[in-house]
């Protein structure tokens, strides 16, 4: 083969490449889950969790996953109650002012589920080191804290050979699959977050061997490579784009639209109650087929319009 005949193979290929569309289904991109894996998701609390995905997720039943989340709720509420995960990696599992997390709680308390808990900042520097493929990155979060004593596979304490100074040693958090929730994207697996990110989802898409991001839209790649300073993840940083209006509910996803906080009310009302509990996740969360059939049992247009934001 000569010089050039490679050269135009090697053209033919990754013209091929540059061209294919990422564009998958919510069952398509959950069906790249296998049991065991080690996931991270995105989102902060209440706010921009690819909760369409986790429910997609969820109703598949896929076993003993590992859960790095730097903050979160109900994402870990959903795949707990569906008997998907062996341990959470987290700085946080709570619904905020709304109360703490039932599900996990109560598996945590019976052993049913592990749970690996570091301050944020270090969980975020585990991250760090994974997305850049170092033996560790340093941070003062932790000093003089229990936590290094509990984790010593992954926390060191350690000084600065120069000027003594200490600092933790956090080694790194590799991820099989990233999950974050967007703003759109273009068939490519351009994403932009609006108005800009704000949360550690570039951290949970930089450590993952595989990213998957769900978008409220599709839009065409004119726009990205109009606006090329708008794009939060280039294509190389995704491998799976899934459009997923509303994708975020019942956590927010500003600027478009708030979390629904009598989705959070009735779901800790519930838990008071075993029986009501279970009617609760049936009836409004792994009952419906579709993630529109979702939507609507949780309200419908009447629920969307309540928390759509008005912006100019």
């Amino acid at each position: 083969m000569t010089i050039h005949q490679t050269t135009g193979r090697f053209a033919i290929l990754v013209g091929a490449a540059e061209h294919e569309s990422k564009l998958r289904t919510l069952e398509e991109a959950a069906e790249l889950v296998p049991d065991g894996a080690t996931i991270g998701i995105g989102g902060l609390s209440m706010n921009a969790a690819p909760m369409a995905f986790v429910r997609t997720l969820a109703r598949r039943r896929v076993k003993d996953l590992t859960v790095v989340a730097v903050v979160a709720g109900m994402p870990i509420e959903w795949l707990v109650a569906a008997g998907c995960v062996r341990r959470v990696v987290s700085g946080l599992v709570s619904l905020e002012g709304f109360g703490l997390a039932p599900r996990f709680r109560a598996a945590v308390q019976a052993g049913q589920v592990e749970i690996e808990e570091y301050s944020e900042h270090t969980l975020i520097c585990r991250l760090q080191a994974a997305a850049h493929r170092l033996p560790f990155v340093p941070t003062k979060a932790g000093l003089g804290t229990d936590m290094i004593g509990l984790h010593p596979e992954t926390t060191r304490l350690e000084s600065d050979p120069a000027t003594g100074e200490a600092y933790v040693a956090c080694t790194p958090l590799p991820i099989d699959i990233g999950i974050v929730h967007a703003t759109a994207a273009d068939r490519r697996g351009n994403v932009r977050v609006e108005p800009k990110l704000v949360w550690m989802d570039a951290e949970v898409a930089r450590a993952s061997a595989t990213t998957i991001v769900t978008v409220e839209r599709i839009v065409p790649e004119s726009t990205f490579v109009a606006e090329p300073a708008r794009t939060t993840y280039p294509r190389f940083m995704v491998d799976v784009v899934a459009e997923a209006p509303w994708g975020a509910y019942p956590t927010s996803c500003f600027p478009s639209y708030g979390y629904d906080g009598d989705f959070f009310r009735s779901y800790v009302a519930a838990h008071t109650d075993p029986a009501e509990a279970q009617r609760y996740w049936t009836e409004r969360i792994d009952g419906p087929d579709t993630h529109g059939a979702f939507l609507n049992a949780n309200g419908g247009a009447r629920t969307l319009l309540s928390i759509a934001r008005r912006t100019a």
